[in-house]
């Protein structure tokens, strides 16, 4: 199939650009990613990629001539193939025709009655608004391309309506309850009870407020929001239908960012009543008295956070011998050890296989190594991951790869199909919505242009506990089995004088470098802000920082970011307030 090259979009402000220099001569063999052509916009001068492999077969505008943004410069084939028909007759001397905008066979005005070809064409449609898709929008929009958003139900997706806000809202409300019943400062504290519907309705309020903000963010970008189900006729043609009324839009790129549904077990049914997904559990009206969480993952410990901190006897069933099991292992201990210091009952290597009910109560039977036993709770809880939502998108009739039932993709999010992209928890890289958000402006800049790639390395983990956990980079058994020389660096919460005074002393900051060079190779924290203070560990990582820079930035005092500082210069063995080691 023949490619065209294109003056890509570099800029919002940029109309026009100039082909200063081919790189390239007509017949010459090019790989994607190999630069082509240098290009001149705004006085700025970029080397401008080729989209895919193959032979350059037809030069189209020749140097130092200055086109618009989109036309079409060159004409690239795979090997044997023709040039098609209608790049035939065109030489770098004569006028260009439009071919910015591609004609779809079977495409006419009178099958989509409400949209005339200039505004039913979209430089890229999206389907899907969450955080991934929606930021990608307004990248997209930021560089100059016409967009059409695609969203079935809420703008946010899971995460903004029912997960990483509705959670933190939760999660704080939660710490301030536990905080003044276990005090001995307030008179009667223990004795104070907390309203679930003013819980509700103040998560509520927070969760409309950011989707208000959206919807204006994408509405200044001019982005072209649209209600319904999508799906794809072809690779460039998007159906959309809401209540019985369909429109097609033709789109020269595509992102898949769908997201992803609760999953449940096959031996369990959510019933939205007593055993629920964590869709249903952020709109309970009463607090249970207790609860079963399936689950010691991301989900399954933070709900259980919010439970035990609501008063709620909580048991979390993990079929893993270990919660948060992607985490350093001395992370995972020391979590654990806290959250059943707090009253979380933790039963690992606990396989779930069915439930019985009751009017009041939930009974699971469990396996643990060959043993059956019998759990019960007044409520279930569902934690045990998510699983892609690529359902009804046509994926097979448009010969997407899928690779263990997710989308394949490469590190610029491309999928096999040209034009065709995917991010978020649909390519099942990492499911997290940060991750989601990078992987849409990675798929942005490639299909405006540009040459990006993500490094999922340098994603950070997130999970909002009591206290938070928070990692990027490698762990200290993987960066063994690299083979690295390592040398760990360590300092405890305890030993902060802000951590003291607020009453947070619990936890630690963990550096795991390079012996030799001070390579810093992995950071995981354990304590209060812990999701906050992996940034600044995140940076020193993106700039090739060594442990040693780490260790010389000044921080303000007292703050609970001096602890990443001493930890730094624990790794050095020049901590300032730690005690002095004995030598061996």
């Amino acid at each position: 199939m023949a490619i065209e090259v294109v003056i890509p979009m570099l800029g919002i402000t940029a109309e026009k650009g100039k082909i200063l220099k081919w790189l390239k001569k007509e017949g010459d063999f090019v790989k994607k990613g190999e630069p082509i052509f240098e290009l001149e916009t705004d006085k700025v001068v970029t080397e401008v990629e080729s989209p895919a492999s193959g032979t350059l077969k037809k030069i189209l505008v020749r140097e130092d001539i200055e086109v618009p943004i989109l036309t079409v410069v060159g004409i690239i084939t795979e090997k044997g193939e023709e040039l098609p028909e209608r790049y035939s007759g065109i030489t770098p001397e004569t006028p260009l025709p439009n071919l910015a905008i591609p004609e779809f066979p079977g495409t006419s005005i009178s099958s989509v009655p409400s949209i005339s070809p200039a505004e039913g064409f979209f430089d890229v449609a999206i389907i899907g608004a969450g955080p991934g898709g929606y930021v990608a929008a307004i990248r997209a929009a930021q560089m100059g391309a016409r967009v059409l958003l695609v969203e079935k139900d809420e703008i946010g997706g899971t995460c903004l309506n029912r997960g990483c806000i509705p959670t933190k809202c939760f999660l704080s409300d939660a710490k301030i309850y536990n905080k003044v019943r276990n005090s001995d400062i307030f008179f009667n504290g223990s004795e104070i009870t907390i309203d679930l519907k003013k819980m509700v309705s103040r998560k509520n309020k927070v969760v409309e407020t950011l989707k208000h903000g959206v919807s204006m963010l994408l509405e200044s970008q001019k982005v072209t929001l649209v209600k319904g189900v999508g799906k794809f006729l072809d690779p460039k043609r998007i159906e959309v239908s809401l209540n019985g009324e369909v429109q097609v839009y033709s789109a020269k790129n595509a992102i898949i960012a769908t997201g992803s549904l609760a999953a449940s077990l096959p031996s369990i049914k959510v019933d939205g009543q007593k055993i629920l997904s964590s869709d249903e559990v952020i709109h309970l009206k009463e607090i249970p008295q207790n609860i079963l969480i399936v689950g010691g993952g991301v989900i399954g410990v933070e709900f259980a956070s919010i439970f035990n901190y609501l008063g709620t006897k909580v048991k979390i069933l993990e079929m893993l011998p270990y919660i948060i099991s992607t985490e350093d292992d001395e992370v995972i201990r020391a979590l654990r050890f806290l959250l059943e210091k707090q009253g979380i009952e933790i039963l690992t290597e606990a396989k779930v296989l069915n439930a019985s009910h009751s009017k009041k109560k939930i009974e699971l039977t469990i396996d643990r190594k060959g043993r059956q036993e019998r759990v019960s709770g007044e409520k279930v809880l569902m934690a045990v991951g998510r699983i892609q939502h690529t359902k009804d998108l046509n994926l097979d009739k448009i010969g997407i790869q899928m690779e263990r039932g997710f989308i394949k993709v490469n590190s610029r999010m491309e999928t096999n199909i040209d034009g065709i992209y995917a991010i978020g928890d649909v390519i099942g890289k990492m499911m997290l919505a940060h991750a989601a958000s990078e992987e849409g402006i990675v798929a942005i800049e490639n299909l405006m242009g540009k040459v990006c790639e993500i490094n999922y390395e340098r994603v950070p983990n997130c999970i909002y506990t009591f206290p938070e956990v928070a990692s990027v980079g490698l762990n200290e058994a993987e960066a063994k089995r690299r083979g690295y020389g390592i040398q760990v660096g360590k300092f405890p919460y305890l030993k902060n004088g802000k951590a003291l005074a607020i009453g947070e002393s619990e936890g630690f900051v963990k550096i795991i470098a390079e012996k030799e060079l001070g390579q810093i190779l992995g950071v995981h924290i354990l304590g209060e802000n812990a999701t906050d203070l992996i940034g600044e560990c995140l940076l020193a990582i993106n700039l090739e920082a060594s442990v040693e820079d780490l260790g010389e930035v000044i921080k303000g005092h007292p703050t609970i970011s001096e602890t990443v500082k001493e930890a730094a210069l624990d790794w050095q063995g020049l901590a300032i307030h730690m005690p002095k080691q004995s030598k061996a």
